[in-house]
């Protein structure tokens, strides 16, 4: 059965992050004579990074995106911390959304624990208090029982996050919720990514959809909505949009639904053998490039790979001493929509040292960065150049 909707005009913000004002002890109050109504001074804005992490509802054997956002903002040059996610079988995949685009990170995914360090170079990222600064897709396991409810928790001892000068921010939090239960899901969206034309079809599959399924789409025109089955909608874009970081709203007439913001996820193509790496998610920024290069670490250097497109890419890596006189070059083809994590040994099978380069060379446009390994179950990412 097909229910199609024209011409859907969306409410551009209905994802909204407020911090309650509390009083605080020490405040100043003002006397007031009587029969005046008595003011209060609001308290001084926290001078720090605010964070929140919002409560998802998810069948069992579906995906939960989780979503940190900054409750007000604050320009940050580098983050990091633990996130500790019980309720998760599995990472489907991890994105940054900052409105320089830049932001990048390495996040090790750990029992139920994902330890994250990100680096924004333009320092845009938690300025936007709109959009999340993070976002975390997991897979709930098939069999987890409907009613239980598992903590999404930030481990606010581990957070640093620094302001554009490299000063630790004062961070504080609050944790969110993950409830198993019955509710229309969205399990991804394709293209994620990329940038649409009007008339182009997305495709959202998910979970729970009927006929009376509405999309909304935040800040863009709609034309037509569709659904296929229980497990499918079609969405044609109304007018150009660009889709990486667009908010997307699901809602059922009984009163279920969701929100998922949109960036294309990937499949791995290789596994590597050093134990770090092994772990580690690359969470690319959003520029795409035929050429670049970042320069060796001190210890334990690796390199990601990333082919958002639909079609493969050919690219060559190649590996230089200081004086730039090439030590090795390797041929990799990277498979449509697939991203690959690698020590730089087994890139180019043999021994690398630091201030050594390595230079990047892509038929088509593809998304690179180097990974510092810093200690066991601890990786930064090399910002290229």
């Amino acid at each position: 059965m097909m229910n199609r909707v024209t011409a859907v005009a969306l409410a551009t913000a209905f994802f909204v992050c407020t911090a309650g004002l509390t009083a605080e002890r020490g405040q100043s109050i003002r006397k007031t004579a009587p029969g005046q109504a008595k003011t209060t001074e609001p308290p001084a804005p926290f001078a720090g990074v605010s964070l929140k992490i919002g409560d998802e509802k998810v069948p069992p054997g579906g995906i939960a995106q989780v979503k940190l956002f900054v409750t007000e903002p604050r320009p940050i040059s580098t983050a990091g911390g633990k996130f500790a996610l019980d309720g998760f079988d599995a990472i489907e995949g991890v994105a940054l959304m900052s409105p320089g685009g830049d932001a990048m990170g390495v996040g090790i995914w750990r029992g139920s624990v994902l330890t994250m360090s990100i680096v924004s170079p333009s320092t845009t990222f938690g300025t936007e208090p709109d959009y999340p600064i993070l976002t975390i897709a997991g897979r709930v396991s098939a069999t987890a029982p409907l009613g239980v409810s598992f903590p999404l928790e930030m481990d606010l001892a581990s957070l640093q996050f620094t302001d554009p000068s490299g000063t630790v921010y004062p961070v504080h939090g609050g944790s969110g919720e993950l409830a198993i239960a019955r509710n229309v899901n969205v399990e991804d969206v394709l293209p994620g990514s990329a940038d649409l034309p009007a008339g182009a079809v997305v495709s959202i599959p998910g979970r729970g959809f009927d006929p009376t399924t509405r999309v909304r789409f935040k800040e863009a025109l709609l034309s037509n909505v569709t659904f296929v089955d229980p497990r499918h909608m079609l969405v044609t874009t109304g007018e150009p949009i660009r889709m990486h970081g667009r908010g997307i709203k699901v809602v059922n007439a009984d009163g279920k639904e969701t929100t998922y913001f949109s960036y294309q996820r990937v499949r791995r193509q290789f596994t590597s053998s050093e134990p770090t790496l092994r772990d580690a998610v690359a969470v690319f920024d959003s520029l795409q490039v035929t050429r670049a290069a970042f320069r060796v670490g001190a210890g334990t250097t690796g390199i990601a790979l990333q082919n958002r497109g639909d079609a493969p890419v050919m690219a060559a890596a190649e590996l230089l001493d200081s004086a730039g006189t090439t030590l090795a070059t390797v041929p990799i083809r990277i498979g449509a929509s697939r991203s690959l994590v690698a020590d730089l040994s087994e890139v180019f099978g043999m021994p690398y040292a630091a201030s050594q380069v390595v230079r990047v060379r892509a038929a088509g446009p593809i998304q690179v960065m180097g990974i510092a390994v810093t200690g066991p179950g601890v990786a930064a990412p090399i910002v290229p150049r």
